[in-house]
């Protein structure tokens, strides 16, 4: 389909990563996927995304905090939800929203739920 929506994946996991993206796959939204912060904003420089899916905790480098507070200066991606993927409790929410988060998903998390988020920010 030609209007087909991109997502922009953040997981420093690759299990993690690779089930992310098949599920994606699966409910027909393209994908941009990185598995550090670093690689996203070199990645992002010359690309869009509909959304972005990050993890939080990204092991060395920038955090998914990090990153989503550095794509959010810029114009293209002022008005682009972001989700925040992780393990993290829900008592970290306040913190998410702080950084520019539009919400949360927990890990682990099924097709329906995914697709639910993405309906959510996407319709």
């Amino acid at each position: 389909m030609s209007d087909q929506r991109t997502v922009l994946v953040v997981e420093d996991d690759f299990a993690s990563r690779q089930y992310l993206l098949l599920l994606l796959k699966k409910l027909e939204y393209q994908s941009h996927a990185a598995e550090t912060g670093e690689q996203a904003l070199e990645m992002m420089k010359d690309k869009n995304a509909d959304i972005m899916l990050l993890d939080i905790a990204l092991g060395p480098g920038i955090s998914g905090l990090e990153l989503g507070a550095t794509l959010k200066q810029e114009d293209r991606f002022q008005n682009v939800p972001m989700v925040a993927v992780t393990a993290f409790s829900k008592d970290k929410l306040h913190t998410l929203h702080e950084a520019g988060f539009s919400d949360y998903m927990s890990k682990p998390y099924t097709i329906v739920q995914l697709k639910q988020m993405l309906e959510k920010y996407l319709t």
